[in-house]
């Protein structure tokens, strides 16, 4: 039974496989791809010159969200009512640096307090400066990278 198998799965590896010599394409192993401690996290160059990983890390976060924060058309936000609650957005960081919104979190009482929220912040990270983006360490390789980041917002 063993030996058909065998028998099988050869004859699937060598009719299943097409040769395309102008094509490489390099197979990470998964175990290589998970994030660890030693792989570095996205960065502006205004934080790279901070030793430690950690306080980089936090520099990186507080300039990009100042930077989204600057870069928000205040003028289209008219509210009726307070509001003080936290958005949930998760931005990617692709291998080139490029920044964009991957997911959100928008609560349904600031969707209809701000109902062009969606497009303000998509216009405010989409016109990001490029970032330097997160290295796969152990593989010498820029790599997309995602996370949260919360953005506040309160009104009087």
């Amino acid at each position: 039974m063993l030996k058909i198998i065998n028998f099988f799965l050869i004859i699937f590896l060598l009719l299943g496989c097409k040769n395309n010599s102008n094509q490489k394409k390099v197979v990470v192993p998964s175990s290589l791809t998970v994030w660890n401690v030693n792989d570095e996290f996205p960065s502006i160059s205004s934080c790279e010159q901070i030793e430690s990983e950690s306080e980089r890390k936090i520099c990186f976060q507080q300039k990009l969200t100042k930077s989204i924060f600057d870069n928000i058309d205040f003028s289209k936000i008219v509210v009726n009512n307070n509001l003080n609650d936290t958005l949930k957005i998760s931005i990617l960081i692709d291998k080139d640096g490029k920044i964009s919104i991957y997911d959100s979190e928008i609560n349904l009482k600031v969707k209809k307090q701000i109902p062009l929220i969606d497009s303000i912040l998509y216009d405010a990270i989409n016109n990001l400066p490029k970032v330097l983006p997160a290295i796969k360490t152990n593989i010498g390789v820029e790599v997309n990278s995602r996370f949260e980041l919360p953005i506040i917002i309160k009104t009087n």
